[in-house]
């Protein structure tokens, strides 16, 4: 069923109003291709943390050198993931200059 002539122009209102109120949102809805909301680091970097400070809990908890040293190895594995997808995403956003 084809749209009348008032359904179109309330459309093409409703389009130039949300161009006009974000149009960072619009572009990215007309190129069909949206932008990552997260860095791509962000979840495997939260592992990681997490389940090295399980271990270096656990490890501590019981006598196991090994899990400690592991966990804390897991802890600085997580926190590059983070701290380098944050730098990323900050850098991504900016426009180079020169």
């Amino acid at each position: 069923m084809p749209m009348s002539d008032e359904e179109r122009r309330l459309l093409k209102e409703l389009e130039l109003g949300l161009i006009a109120d974000d149009p960072h949102l619009a572009m990215e809805l007309l190129s069909g291709y949206p932008t990552r909301r997260f860095p791509a680091g962000l979840f495997p970097g939260i592992a990681a943390a997490l389940i090295g400070l399980v271990l270096v809990l656990a490890g501590a908890g019981i006598p196991a050198p090994g899990a400690v040293v592991l966990g804390i190895l897991l802890l600085g594995l997580g926190a590059c993931l983070l701290l380098g997808s944050t730098v990323l995403a900050r850098s991504a956003g900016r426009q180079p200059t020169g």
